[in-house]
């Protein structure tokens, strides 16, 4: 059984589960380079047990359900092939019904509708599809004369999500055969249709309830608040201004016991300034490890959020008693993940503050720093060193920054330089285990990122025997017609 899901998790036994999508993700990954679907984000949970019965649009909330087993896959089969359970959808329309019910027929499909109420400014419908066609309810509402909120390409007028919302859905067990209805509570959006209401129900959906307390909480366009974005840690916020101009009432609707900001503007960023609340100490919490956050060190608060799922990853590898080679380690984030896991870590960066830091990371885990290595330097020249020593790990994590410039003034720029960087890491992975490159370098795309790293790989006589890309997790959400900024490339070198 999963664990810390209880923000999203309806219902679960052994042969279901059942969850309330938030708006805004996938069923499921709709290209390799793509962001996860909300399948394969739970498939790495359980296992791979689960199989997709149905689907939602991307931007529909609500009701989903997942098979465990053979015969829940079976049985749900023959239930929505044969129509025999039922489905009740919420949508809001600018625009009132002329008539209580409304049945849409068109080839193939049929959807029942029923005018409920006034309901936040718009008007409250029912939709219960007979059957189950792609953006069918969108459609058959327009063509009923309400038109979806959000729903700009089906006639609706502009809203801070899509006003669609899959309410319930009854099915019969597969197993026992008893009826059971599953409700997916009507979203906070349908209430305060505002873009600060639902990118926090969208998070909430996510994050409630689980051993992560720091995500971002505003993702600039992707949550319709392009001037925006806000860290959220352990109760604290970091916001920063897009624009030279800020939002009025913002710091006081986060919720935040204490507020930053700070301005980050083309080519230059403010240090962040206390707006709200009393400075402390502030220990953020991920997958259940604690971290240091500080808002007043430079670029990061001491913790990349984009990372969160590769960290998560580490946790759940079998690395007792293997070995891990961390390069840019910052405040060695990863290497507290790794050696949770088990490993020896070696943290390698330019800084020797942050290494500092990184230790206190691994002192607020209760995870000794004896056996674990802190080694300030150039990356470049410390894998130089590591290679004519002829030292191997088992994983080797390259995370640098886009720009940077070393002591000696050597300049590092991800697009021009990733190459260069593979070659002298490759050889330093052990026979079977992980090279993880990652970049958030924006113009670097993702299939010329990949093409890089395995022909740099192949570069020094190294096989990939095994390779899965990711990205950004779902808090980092991105405006439609953008892509996803942060590639990485896990791969498994021949033995």
């Amino acid at each position: 059984m999963a664990t810390g899901l209880n923000g999203l998790i309806l219902f679960e036994d052994e042969h279901l589960l059942v969850i309330n999508k938030p708006s805004g993700i996938n069923t499921h990954r709709p290209d390799v380079h793509a962001p996860d679907g909300i399948h394969e984000w739970l498939n790495r949970r359980y296992g791979g047990e689960l199989a997709i019965l149905h689907r939602l649009d991307k931007d529909t909330s609500g009701v989903i359900v997942f098979g465990k087993t053979r015969a829940a896959n079976q049985s749900l089969a023959k239930q929505f092939e044969r129509h025999t359970l039922r489905k009740e959808y919420l949508l809001l329309s600018a625009l009132k019904p002329k008539r209580t019910k409304c049945h849409a027929r068109s080839p193939n499909t049929e959807t029942e509708f029923e005018y409920l109420e006034p309901h936040a400014g718009a008007f409250l419908v029912a939709a219960r599809p007979v059957t189950g066609k792609t953006h069918q309810i969108r459609l058959h509402a327009q063509e009923c004369g309400f038109p979806i909120l959000g729903d700009t390409e089906y006639g609706g007028d502009p809203a801070p999500r899509l006003m669609l919302h899959a309410h319930r859905l009854t099915i019969a067990h597969p197993v026992s055969g008893d009826w059971m209805t599953f409700t997916a509570p009507v979203p906070a959006g349908f209430d305060e249709m505002n873009a600060l209401t639902a990118a926090r129900e969208y998070r909430e959906l996510l994050f409630g309830g689980t051993d992560t307390d720091c995500y971002r909480l505003v993702s600039a366009g992707g949550d319709g608040l392009p001037e925006l974005i806000v860290d959220w840690f352990a109760g604290q916020a970091l916001v920063q201004w897009q624009t030279g101009a800020e939002i009025a009432g913002v710091y006081e609707r986060l919720g935040a016991d204490v507020v930053y900001a700070q301005t980050v503007l083309k080519g230059k960023r403010t240090e962040a300034r206390l707006v709200r609340g009393e400075a402390g100490e502030c220990v953020a919490r991920e997958h259940g490890l604690r971290y240091r956050i500080r808002f007043d060190e430079g670029l990061s608060a001491g913790l990349f959020l984009d990372q969160r799922e590769n960290r998560w990853r580490l946790l759940r590898m079998p690395l007792a008693g293997k070995s891990m080679l961390n390069c840019f380690a910052y405040t060695c984030a990863f290497s507290v993940a790794a050696a949770q896991a088990g490993a020896r870590t070696t943290s390698v960066d330019l800084s020797r503050n942050y290494l500092e830091w990184g230790k206190e990371n691994f002192a607020l885990n209760s995870l000794p720093v004896e056996g674990h290595d802190f080694v300030a330097g150039d990356v470049f020249e410390w894998l130089k060193r590591f290679a004519k020593r002829a030292q191997r790990w088992d994983v080797v994590l390259l995370d640098p920054p886009t720009f940077s410039t070393t002591k000696k003034g050597r300049a590092f720029q991800a697009e021009r330089d990733y190459g260069e960087l593979v070659q002298l890491a490759a050889p330093l992975v052990a026979p079977g285990g992980w090279l993880f490159c990652s970049t958030n370098q924006r113009t670097f795309k993702a299939e010329e990122f990949e093409r890089v790293v395995r022909g740099s790989v192949a570069a020094v006589g190294r096989q990939i025997s095994d390779r899965e890309f990711v990205t950004q997790p779902f808090d980092f959400r991105f405006a439609k017609g953008d892509q996803a900024y942060l590639k990485t490339l896990w791969a498994r070198l021949a033995e």
